[in-house]
């Protein structure tokens, strides 16, 4: 970690988020364990561990790709920028930040309508357990999408010159 990152506000929101939301995951392995368990043991399926286990890993998963950017620890081809001048270097990592906004800002602009009203609307699966897994979701893929979209931007004013 550099001063930089840790001075960075929204760096550091990315990151204690990250780390709030990663028990989640356990959360998920513990009542998949004990749907198992009731299932083959005590023939009595639940039918509210799947729903549930597919919430709490997808805003795993969505706040992650946010954790990872805050991190710098996502994946990343250099081996060809490596090579390159220090000029052409600038030039790929502007056009890598340029796809990436594009990419982000597409889907906060394609998303929007439809997190709005599946929050507004409070839009659920309409199954047996009927949990509000798309109200919550999809709201939080937009959000995730902008911040991540925003953190771009910082992370590239903070880098050395």
């Amino acid at each position: 970690m550099d001063a930089n990152r840790k001075s960075d506000p929204l760096t550091r929101f990315a990151e204690m988020l990250g780390e709030w939301m990663s028990p989640l995951f356990l959360v998920a392995v513990i009542i998949s364990v004990y749907e198992v368990a009731l299932r083959y043991g005590f023939d009595a399926p639940t039918s509210w561990v799947h729903e549930l286990t597919v919430l709490l890993s997808a805003c795993c998963f969505v706040v992650s790709g946010l954790y990872a950017l805050a991190r710098n620890e996502h994946i990343q081809v250099t081996v060809l920028r490596d090579r390159l001048p220090p000029s052409a270097r600038r030039a790929v990592d502007l056009l890598s930040l340029l796809l990436g906004l594009v990419f982000l800002l597409a889907i906060v602009w394609g998303g929007w309508s439809h997190a709005w009203e599946a929050l507004s609307n409070w839009h659920s699966t309409r199954t047996a357990f009927n949990s509000p897994t798309p109200a919550i979701l999809k709201p939080l893929i937009v959000v995730i999408a902008a911040l991540m979209a925003v953190l771009l931007l910082v992370q590239q004013r903070n880098k050395p010159r």
